[in-house]
């Protein structure tokens, strides 16, 4: 057995040095990913939501509850079909029969391998007993004008996406199997290491190997955008920032902005739909992606994101080595346990769901006061908060146990609060 287990172990490069050099980089990794997530810019705590009636008008309010309602229902039955079917492989003796046929078609002497197998077919199982949801919320999307894509259109960019996941899953799995099957008494204190590297790697690689699967971008041209854009730039320092368009309007009327990339891949990128706002509400939004870069948050993101990668490891390695000592597996690294891996991550990320939206909030929230502060333009930003709800049909004030699990962003209400704390009567 132990042959066996040594078969797959040159998926990964033999990682030299004892267990006391890996505990202490395990420990920097994990308290510099809590500190990241802890000691950051602050916004202050605006108190419970208030009523978005202050800002928007009730025909608006009806119009996203009728959009909203039903996809915050079926965000939740996708949750019950996750946790649902890797429960159902996991622990039945069917979904362990299903198991032990792909360990055997793959080969139990590959058993890094088999368990690769095994984790991107359950995930592949998943996402597609979730398709009737998706192409659900898609055409609800179009009914609401928030889609400018033909099914078919959508269709591939699904498969994409799956293709994307599947491939992701794979190689995150034949990374932690390997560590396991190598070296089933330290893999835990590699992985955070290792983690950080994989993490880093991807934040780099995503602008240039991802995100052209989803966009097409082009420099933003020369025009009232960009002069608007200049002072912006110049008070944060960053005159010399890439700013991209994406061709987003292909599939959405919705408008948004993001930062991403680290060293020479970062770059802010606008929709194209964002430019039909005016400029000086382009520019605070560019503004607040600004702030993200200023306070650092894709490399808090990375840091807090490896930590929280080491925990779950964590929680994984206590799982199987008592399934181990309870004799339902024969070895840490057994392809036949995988199943159970899976759906351990799956519940461990809903646990978790609120803790990761809390501390995205925070960094959101922070980032609105940088746009304030970079800008000076409260009247702006209140009307970019405003536009981006009615276009988007975004939730101004969401029930409290929707933002808590799934709200990354305070919600519409709470930034125009903001506002008119910062700028008075101005919202």
């Amino acid at each position: 057995m132990a042959r066996r287990r040594s078969d797959d172990a040159f998926i990964l490069v033999r990682l030299p040095g004892g267990t006391v050099p890996w505990a202490v980089a395990t420990g920097v990794v994990v308290v510099a990913g809590v500190a990241a997530v802890v000691f950051r810019p602050l916004a202050p705590d605006l108190g419970s939501v208030p009523d978005p009636a202050r800002w928007f008008a009730p025909p608006l309010l009806q119009r996203i509850s009728d959009y909203r309602v039903p996809v915050r229902q079926a965000a939740i039955a996708g949750v019950l079909i996750d946790v649902a079917l890797t429960s159902f492989v996991a622990l039945t003796a069917r979904g362990r029969s299903l198991v032990a046929r792909i360990v055997a078609l793959v080969g139990a002497e590959r058993p890094v391998r088999a368990a690769a197998a095994v984790v991107a077919a359950v995930v592949a199982a998943t996402t597609i007993a979730r398709l009737p949801i998706a192409v659900w919320r898609h055409l609800h999307a179009r009914a609401f004008g928030l889609s400018t894509q033909s099914l078919a259109g959508w269709a591939g960019d699904w498969s994409i996406e799956l293709g994307i996941l599947c491939l992701s899953v794979t190689l995150a799995a034949l990374a932690g199997y390997g560590l396991m099957a190598r070296w089933p008494q330290r893999w835990l204190l590699m992985a955070a290491p290792a983690g950080l590297i994989v993490v880093a790697s991807a934040t780099l690689a995503a602008p240039v190997v991802i995100e052209p699967l989803r966009f097409d971008v082009v420099a933003l041209p020369d025009g009232p955008v960009r002069a608007a854009l200049e002072p912006v730039l110049d008070a944060a320092g960053r005159p010399d920032a890439t700013l991209l368009v994406a061709d987003a309007s292909r599939r959405t009327t919705r408008q948004n902005a993001y930062v991403a990339g680290v060293l020479g891949t970062q770059r802010i990128v606008l929709y194209d739909t964002l430019l039909e706002r005016p400029p000086a509400q382009v520019a605070l939004v560019v503004a607040h992606e600004l702030s993200h870069q200023r306070n650092r948050d894709l490399l808090r993101g990375i840091l807090g994101s490896t930590a929280g990668l080491w925990l779950l490891c964590a929680l994984v390695d206590g799982v199987l080595r008592r399934r181990v000592r309870h004799g339902r597996q024969r070895y840490l690294a057994d392809p036949h346990g995988a199943a159970v891996v899976v759906a351990v991550i799956v519940i461990a990320l809903f646990v978790a769901a609120p803790v990761a939206s809390w501390a995205s909030r925070r960094a959101e929230a922070a980032a609105d006061i940088g746009a304030l502060e970079l800008t000076g333009e409260t009247a702006d930003y209140c009307a970019a908060q405003r536009g981006l709800v009615e276009r988007n049909l975004s939730d101004p004030a969401p029930p409290t146990w929707a933002r808590l699990w799934w709200w990354t962003h305070p919600p519409a209400a709470s930034r125009l609060e903001l506002g008119t704390r910062v700028g008075g009567d101005r919202c």
